[in-house]
């Protein structure tokens, strides 16, 4: 049957393609444009009710979303990749703490910067919230940094499915000049992750070329 992604470019679903590529894994793409409201339409909401991109069906027919789940199940399918340390290795608790980080201070406060009205009243003045979204972001992305920074560091001591959620999540709402000058091991990150091989493809199609 093969895996089944929903996404879009530019999106969230880049990293759940990059970690199957990394994997060795073919996988099925269906386009779902959120231009359009696509991810609000019943056939997908039947999908994933919260309209949200990605899903990822997997080989046995299971579906799933959420993307540090997904990471972390195809982490658990794929133990050749390397996508997480190894369960009982020491860096495990470090990444999975990292990875949630990521997912759950980080990545839903986009949302909030993008659409501000869909969680203020009417009169809010969208710049004003925007601004103070892009404050709170950039904090949690300078914890990221300050442990990225710190030595013996987990998060440069190798690729992993972290790699791919730093990379694409700090593309959003906190400006490339901004992580270029204040997150230095972010930016190395993203570019590290931008030249692999397996991923190089996958990442121009979702935010184009890496400037060097």
């Amino acid at each position: 049957m093969g895996y089944t992604l929903w996404g879009e470019p530019d999106s969230g679903s880049f990293m759940i393609e990059a970690a199957l590529a990394e994997a060795g894994q073919e996988v099925h793409l269906i386009d779902i444009d959120l231009t359009k409201d696509e991810q609000h339409h019943a056939q997908y909401l039947a999908i994933n009710p919260l309209g949200k991109i990605p899903a990822l069906r997997f080989e046995d027919g299971t579906t799933i979303v959420q993307s540090a789940a997904i990471l972390m199940a195809l982490a658990e399918a794929h133990p050749q990749a390397h996508l997480l340390p190894a369960l009982g290795a020491p860096d495990r608790r470090h990444a999975l703490r990292w990875l949630i980080h990521v997912a759950a201070e980080i990545y839903p406060l986009i949302e909030v910067y993008d659409y501000p009205l869909r969680f203020a009243p009417p009169e809010t003045a969208e710049t004003a919230m925007r601004s103070r979204v892009r404050h709170r972001i950039r904090e949690r992305w300078l914890l990221v940094e300050q442990a990225a920074s710190s030595e013996g560091s987990f998060l440069l001591s190798g690729f992993s499915a972290i790699d791919l959620a730093i990379a694409a999540i700090s593309n959003w709402a906190i400006g490339a000049e901004w992580r270029g000058k204040e997150c230095p091991k972010l930016t190395r990150i993203t570019e590290n992750v931008a030249n692999r091989p397996l991923v190089a493809p996958i990442w121009r199609r979702h935010f184009g070329a890496q400037e060097n």
